[in-house]
C-alpha cells in the first residue's frame, strides 16, 4: 500500500510540475533555448529510430538516370539551397536561425539509404524546419531529389550549376515528362494510412 501511495505522489508532483511549465509560461520555447544534451540525444534516437521503421519497404527505383538526377537538381535548387548549402553555394540566412541546424548536405554525409531520405523529404520532420514535401511534389519529383542528393557529395560548383540550368523548375528548360525509371513509380499514401510501396 505504501509503494503505491508513493507512486501516486510522484506521478502528482509530475503532472503539477508538468501544469505549471504548460501554463505558466516560463519555459522558453524560442530557438535560443536548446534543451540539454540528453533530452536532444534522446530526441535525435527517437527520430532515428521513426525513420527507420517507417521507410521500410519503401522500394528505390532506378535513382541512375541521368535525366531524373537533372530533375532532382532544379528542385533542390528551388526549394532546398536556403537551408542545405549546395555545391559552390552557401546556405542561406534563413539556415543560421534554425534549430536544429539543417545539415550543409554538401559537407556531411547523412546516414540515410534511398528509401529513407525519400519518406524524409516527402513527410518532413516534426519540431524542426524540415518541411514535408509531398503535398506540393509528386513522388517522382521526390526521387529525382533523393538521385541528385546520392550525386551531391563530390559534386563540383561547375557541375552543379549545369545541372540546375537544365534541371525543370529551376533552370532554363522545363522538364516535360517524368524519367524513364519513374514512368512506372506508384504513389504512396500518408502515414497511418498504407503506404502503396509497404509490405
Amino acid at each position: 500500500m505504501k509503494v503505491l501511495i508513493t507512486v501516486l505522489v510522484v506521478l502528482a508532483v509530475f503532472v503539477v510540475i508538468g501544469l505549471f511549465l504548460i501554463f505558466s509560461g516560463v519555459y522558453n520555447i524560442s530557438t535560443y533555448n536548446h534543451d540539454f544534451g540528453l533530452m536532444n540525444r534522446a530526441l535525435d534516437t527517437a527520430m532515428t529510430h521513426s525513420v527507420e521503421n517507417h521507410a521500410e519497404g519503401i522500394q528505390a527505383p532506378n535513382l541512375d538516370d541521368p535525366e531524373m538526377v537533372r530533375l532532382g537538381a532544379g528542385h533542390y535548387h528551388d526549394n532546398c539551397v536556403g537551408c542545405h548549402g549546395a555545391p559552390g553555394v552557401k546556405p542561406g540566412e534563413i539556415s543560421e536561425g534554425l534549430w536544429p541546424e539543417p545539415p550543409n548536405l554538401t559537407d556531411e554525409v547523412l546516414p540515410w539509404t534511398p528509401s529513407q531520405a525519400f519518406w524524409l523529404v516527402k513527410y518532413g520532420i516534426k519540431f524542426t524546419a524540415m518541411p514535408a514535401w509531398g503535398p506540393s511534389h509528386s513522388d517522382a519529383e521526390l526521387w529525382a531529389i533523393v538521385a541528385f542528393l546520392e550525386r551531391i557529395h563530390g559534386m563540383s560548383a561547375s557541375e552543379y550549376q549545369s545541372l540546375i540550368h537544365t534541371g525543370g523548375p529551376g533552370g532554363t528548360e522545363e522538364t516535360s515528362s517524368q524519367p524513364s525509371a519513374l514512368k512506372e513509380s506508384t504513389g504512396e499514401q500518408a502515414p497511418g494510412q498504407g503506404d502503396s510501396n509497404h509490405d
